[in-house]
């Protein structure tokens, strides 16, 4: 299977507080599950679609609104 840049794409924000907003908005997900998707959006929403059975496309929309939110890494 291929995926394109899109679907492959790290987050590139602050990711000790994206994680933790994570880890606070999912209390479902661990910190340990989150470190295994190497800041993969795509990795996420699967985690995050497997643990509350959300459809992936709600979760990966989720995500890149709330990507928005953060400030950018320099």
């Amino acid at each position: 299977m291929y995926y394109t840049s899109a679907q492959t794409a790290s987050i590139s924000y602050d990711w000790p507080s994206l994680r933790a907003q994570l880890l606070a908005q999912w209390g479902r997900l661990t910190a340990g599950e989150l470190e295994k998707t190497g800041r993969n959006r795509r990795l996420i929403a699967l985690l995050i679609e497997r643990k509350y059975d959300i459809p992936y496309k709600m979760v990966e929309n989720y995500l890149r609104n709330f990507e928005r939110t953060m400030p950018l890494v320099a």
